[in-house]
């Protein structure tokens, strides 16, 4: 099988992390960074280089994969689905070789990235442009959203509900049947013990309320 082009979006070490997860999957040449238009194209992005900005990759519309290095959930999220309403660019789901997961039961759409030493067990869904940060555990029936930023040593215990565009920090947990709603941001550290409800956020243990949107 022949190895496609990859475009990173994104010029933060979130979107070097993205890069080096590809070449640890082996699958793509990589070709590049892009930015939103704020850094000049030629820029040393670590030992790569930004060679464009996503309003011209719209207009190339190269026959290429994109991988988000976008950590900011509703960013990540509104630029995955500008970018594939707009092109023909493709979103494959890159998965580490050391992440365990059951491919049989785990239902993923696309551009969701599975970094090294995830583990997900059964029956579980996610939509699409989902980020499961290093050693994050996702138990059986998690239906996750779409645009999740899950950050490192996240627990999602079996039966949670996660929506769009949500922020789990370091280390929290998100304990059995809770749902998380849309755009709500989880502490680093946090236990969640009742349902999170949309655009707030919630610290501590047990996790609390500490503001919302708007």
């Amino acid at each position: 099988m022949s190895r496609r082009h990859l475009y990173v979006i994104g010029t933060s070490g979130l979107a070097r992390e993205m890069a080096q997860l590809a070449s640890q999957v082996g699958a793509w040449d990589l070709v590049g960074f892009v930015s939103d238009g704020s850094q000049p194209i030629g820029t040393a992005v670590g030992s790569v280089r930004l060679v464009t900005t996503d309003e011209l990759l719209v207009l190339e519309d190269p026959d290429a994969d994109v991988l988000l290095g976008i950590g900011r959930p509703v960013a990540r999220l509104a630029a995955g689905r500008r970018l594939a309403a707009a092109s023909r660019l493709r979103f494959p789901n890159l998965v580490h070789p050391s992440a365990i997961l059951d491919r049989g039961s785990v239902e993923l759409g696309h551009g969701n990235v599975v970094t090294a030493g995830c583990v997900l067990t059964v029956d579980i869904v996610a939509g699409d442009f989902n980020l499961l940060n290093w050693q994050t555990t996702v138990g059986h029936d998690v239906r996750l959203g779409a645009g999740n930023v899950i950050n490192p040593s996240v627990n999602l215990s079996g039966g949670v509900v996660v929506g769009d565009a949500v922020l789990i920090g370091t280390g929290a947990q998100v304990l059995e049947g809770r749902t998380v709603a849309d755009r709500a941001t989880v502490g680093a550290g946090a236990v969640v013990t009742r349902d999170v409800a949309a655009g707030t956020t919630v610290v501590g243990v047990p996790a609390r309320e500490v503001a919302t949107d708007g």
